[in-house]
């Protein structure tokens, strides 16, 4: 998850408030204090920290929490009203009828997010979308977008020969004048100067692009709001896109700086797959940075490929009890098809599955290497012996580890993976809270045979 540090600092300051059933002015004051360290150590900025931890002095002072509600909860629903204050609400991106101008600082990753973006498109709205290469400065880039869109169904238009961007812009909107969303992608400035800039002004006019977006790594930090504000003054910037977000500790800055000018978020990138892109909703993103977890963006995430109903059927066994290594292995299956552990955990709240989401990131690389092992393992397995995992003895145990190249022992672990989940499962039968927020967060029946 995207600024991991900043989540645990905050979580790490409701500490000061456990227990209590009332909270004194001393307690609010150091309460404010950690919370002010925390955002500012994320490189938030410090007019809007001092202005956020302020309000939330305030409002603790002032407001009481609802019957039954303790006070770190009462807490952290205020840090989590005022971070999202801050960030803005999200922006409507319609599904056709747009061409989209990409601009930005060069090695910002924009060409790649231009292809992450063309094919969010696609998936979202299952629309005609083409790309325009326009960058006439960087050997390749034509090749490198087309590698990216390769298997999407995604047009892209080039001409690696030519080195007059306006005349690659303009036949390209020729030849793609019946697609729905068709997108643009620009050189990489590294100033804003000259013979470049007007050259991004030209492509501009001729575009007359319905959505002008700028592409920025979350590594700038808080220097984001001034580069934010150059383009919005040269080409009226309608959007930010924040990059990178997960290989970085200055992302607070990055999400802060961009949200005072007026150029909204509109997406952010984490990872390197081509659907490692997500529509920015700041309810839902601080939701996810505050471990409360995010249930519709995990379905936002799942894959064009995904079986609805089987993965119902699944979720409907698993809060049943019953729990076989064949749905052990379908699971898996499911969560690959979605990401890593550390992208699936950082959707889910952070009270479900023991807290599983605090496991520091080597663990839970660790965790995927060992249910990627798993999958494989299984897959020496007959479906009897899925079925019914009682049937592994000695003798079985031996033929499968032959079978998938491993040792006994991995076998063996596997197996106490399984009763570990099983048992988990048990467990979440019987508790009925749990079965009331899987049930409202998943919209499933009530009637699902338990």
């Amino acid at each position: 998850m995207a600024l991991e540090g900043l989540k645990q600092r905050i979580i790490g300051s409701m500490s000061l408030l456990k227990g209590k059933r009332v909270v004194d002015e001393e307690t609010i004051k150091e309460l404010s204090k950690q919370l002010r360290r925390a955002l500012l150590e994320a490189d938030f900025n410090v007019r809007q920290t001092k202005e956020l931890t302020e309000r939330i002095e305030r409002r603790m002072m002032e407001e009481d929490p609802l019957p039954g509600i303790k006070l770190e909860t009462h807490a952290m629903n205020m840090v989590y009203t005022e971070l999202v204050r801050i960030l803005g609400a999200p922006r409507d991106i319609r599904p056709r009828n747009e061409t989209v101008l990409m601009v930005g600082l060069y090695g910002q990753g924009k060409t790649t997010t231009t292809a992450k973006i063309a094919d969010w498109w696609r998936r979202k709205h299952g629309v005609k979308v083409a790309v325009i290469e326009a960058d006439v400065h960087r050997p390749g880039a034509f090749q490198q977008l087309t590698q990216l869109l390769e298997g999407t169904n995604v047009k892209v238009y080039g001409e690696p020969d030519e080195d007059d961007a306006k005349i690659i812009v303009r036949n390209g909107l020729k030849k793609f004048s019946s697609a729905d969303v068709v997108i643009i992608d620009t050189a990489g400035r590294d100033s804003l100067d000259g013979d470049l800039k007007q050259e991004l002004i030209d492509i501009a006019n001729i575009a007359n692009a319905t959505e002008r977006f700028l592409v920025i790594d979350a590594q700038v930090g808080q220097a984001a709001g001034p580069v934010a504000q150059t383009f919005h003054d040269l080409v009226g910037v309608t959007g930010t896109i924040i990059t990178k977000l997960d290989g970085t500790a200055r992302g607070g800055g990055a999400l802060s700086a961009v949200a005072t000018t007026g150029a909204p978020i509109v997406f952010v990138g984490e990872g390197e797959r081509i659907n490692d892109l997500e529509k920015f909703e700041s309810d839902r993103f601080i939701s996810r940075l505050l471990g409360m977890g995010d249930i519709k963006g995990l379905i936002d995430l799942a894959p064009e490929d995904m079986d609805e109903q089987e993965a119902m059927r699944l979720t409907q066994r698993l809060m049943s009890g019953r729990f076989t290594l064949t749905d052990m292995y379908a699971q898996m299956e499911m969560t690959s098809k979605i990401g890593t552990m550390d992208k699936l955990l950082s959707h889910l709240p952070d009270s479900m599955f023991g807290g599983m989401n605090n496991m520091s990131r080597g663990q839970k690389q660790q965790m995927q290497n060992n249910l990627d092992q798993y999958r494989v393992i299984m897959d020496s397995m007959t479906q009897e012996e899925k079925d019914e995992p009682v049937l592994l003895k000695s003798s079985r145990i031996r033929r499968i580890a032959r079978g998938s190249g491993v040792e006994e022992k991995a076998v063996k672990d596997l197996l106490g993976h399984w009763n570990k989940s099983k048992k988990m499962m048990r467990g979440m039968k019987g508790n009925r809270k749990f079965r009331r927020q899987m049930q409202s967060m998943m919209d499933l029946d009530d009637n699902i045979g338990m």
